[in-house]
């Protein structure tokens, strides 16, 4: 009975054994944690769900369908079963990892963007790579372990998976969060310089010049140095985009509409005949011009700055042009480019609207210094910064030399950038001020003086400057004029091409509803005070106007 009993004990032992070293079950239950534990937040229903749409169940579905056949032992070449694992395995991986470090879903429309772009995206690789850490690479040691190409774990009889699976789900329940860099910066030259929250008018024939940072919040560029502007002066103030995302905030700056119901410009005619500049030139006869150097050949923005202004020079022309002479990157080139093409083309012969669009801030964060590239994304972000600012230095420097009709510099950005606040990175996915809250400034190049709105937004930047135009504007409101006293604050957000977040800023409240958590924030503009409205009904009614706001 005894020796019964111990075959018995050793059948199931052996059949234990059998499972546990069975490769097929290994892949599996690989496969299923990955899939289970491999996304970003707290461990509960709603999360996981939101991290788990469609399209990561298909390409999971197909992981499983392909063990699956692999065990019914069908007759494949042994290279082509190999490289298709591989292949199904590595678009698992790399599209959870997306998830966890961007922190949204990939659907069907974000794959399509991304097939469209693929080129563009391709560029984003390393960047992408680089904001991995250990958790995110883990699991590349696990397949390489289980896949064992060289044989090296096998011929020495070391079978580790079990132990890396446990030292796995402690990192992943340990996940890291990402503390910001500090810098050590130069102040400002103009520390005593003052400045003006309002503004009524200024003089008939001005010039306009509006340069667009690319990816700068207004956190960023407090402590920067200039000779003519005093960045520090922004501290305090707040200017909001409805959208993190380039193309988009473009359109709004030039329309006053957010379209936060598409992800990229979706050009209509009534709106572009009213644009900004097509108002400057039909109304005010001014020259428009847009001097970009990044390529305008992307998200439909070809069918429709050309249509707006008079006359575009974007990267695509400015590369033929100065193939010697600039440097370029993935999503843009030298910015000191726009300096030469401005000397060549604008004369303040007449007065003229020029939008420039910069580009070094873009990640990977090009600068000039190619010792740079050793540094870390933030000491580089904030070198390409100084050197877009000593560039804008140099071009109020030759205007007030060179151009004697009073000209109107404005300076901002697209959107802010994250490193890793709020558990974000680069920009399209928060909506938290390191992302939303740009900086924004008017400096009167020939007067010497600067405004800084107390609050603004993009939205209503069209409507404030031709009030300044002394516009006679049908629904004019100085509730929307942000140089006025009585400008009312009132601007819905949403993340590009995702469900992740909405927003709402409304009178001295911000509020941030978060779908994957089901957890509405409400917190003043600075993001103090934050806390989690539990009153249902309240709740309930903010979620439902931040949705109909949102949805415009």
């Amino acid at each position: 009975m005894d020796s019964k009993k111990r075959q018995a004990y050793n059948l199931k032992l052996s059949n234990l054994k059998f499972f546990y070293f069975d490769l097929g079950n290994k892949w599996i239950s690989f496969l299923g944690i990955l899939y289970l534990f491999h996304f970003p937040g707290d461990l509960n229903w709603k999360i996981w769900s939101y991290y788990h749409g469609l399209f990561v169940n298909i390409i999971f579905l197909i992981c499983l369908s392909f063990e699956f056949f692999e065990s019914m032992s069908l007759k494949l070449n042994h290279n082509f079963k190999k490289c298709l694992r591989i292949i199904v395995f590595l678009i698992l991986f790399f599209v959870l990892n997306y998830q966890w470090v961007y922190q949204t879903q990939i659907d069907f429309n974000l794959v399509g963007y991304a097939l469209n772009n693929f080129v563009m995206m391709f560029h984003e690789l390393i960047p992408f790579i680089k904001e991995w850490n250990i958790v995110h690479f883990f699991p590349v040691l696990i397949f390489f372990i289980l896949f064992d190409p060289f044989l090296i774990l096998s011929n020495h009889r070391v079978d580790p998976y079990v132990l890396l699976l446990i030292l796995y789900f402690l990192l992943v329940w340990n996940s890291w969060s990402s503390d910001t860099i500090q810098l050590n910066q130069t102040p400002s030259k103009r520390t005593n310089q003052k400045i003006n929250r309002y503004l009524d008018t200024i003089p008939k024939g001005t010039n306009i010049i509006l340069i667009v940072l690319e990816g700068v919040s207004r956190k960023h560029i407090l402590e920067i140095n200039s000779n003519f502007i005093d960045y520090s002066k922004l501290n305090g103030s707040h200017f909001w985009i409805p959208m993190p995302h380039t193309s988009k905030s473009l359109y709004t700056w030039m329309t006053g509409e957010s379209q936060l119901y598409n992800n990229r410009i979706e050009s209509e005619k009534k709106v572009d005949e009213v644009s900004l500049p097509r108002v400057l030139k039909n109304k005010y006869s001014y020259q428009t011009q847009m001097i970009y150097t990044q390529s305008i050949y992307f998200e439909g923005m070809n069918s429709f700055f050309p249509n707006i202004f008079d006359k575009v020079w974007d990267k695509t022309i400015l590369e033929s042009k100065y193939n010697e002479k600039f440097d370029f990157f993935s999503w843009g080139m030298d910015d000191r480019v726009v300096l030469t093409e401005f000397k060549q083309h604008i004369d303040g012969s007449k007065p003229f609207f020029l939008l420039i669009g910069l580009s070094q801030t873009h990640s990977p964060y090009f600068t000039i210094a190619k010792s740079d590239i050793s540094l870390n994304k933030v000491q580089r972000h904030h070198n390409a910064l100084e050197e877009n600012l000593r560039m804008v230095d140099d071009l109020i420097s030759h205007i007030r030399s060179n151009i004697k009709q009073e000209t109107l510099f404005i300076l901002t950005a697209d959107h802010g950038e994250s490193f890793g606040e709020e558990g974000a990175h680069a920009h399209n996915y928060s909506l938290y001020n390191q992302e939303v809250d740009v900086p924004f400034l008017m400096y009167l190049i020939q007067s010497d003086k600067l405004i800084i709105p107390q609050v603004g937004s993009s939205i209503h930047f069209k409507e404030t400057l031709l009030q300044l135009m002394g516009s006679d504007l049908e629904s004019k409101d100085n509730h929307r004029n942000f140089l006025n006293s009585q400008y009312l604050p009132f601007l819905a957000f949403k993340t590009w091409n995702s469900e992740i977040q909405r927003g709402l800023v409304k009178e001295d409240k911000k509020y941030i509803y978060h779908s994957d958590r089901n957890i509405l924030y409400e917190m003043d503009w600075d993001e103090r005070d934050r806390k989690i409205i539990k009153d249902s009904a309240l709740r309930e009614k903010i979620v439902k106007e931040i949705f109909i706001e949102s949805s415009k």
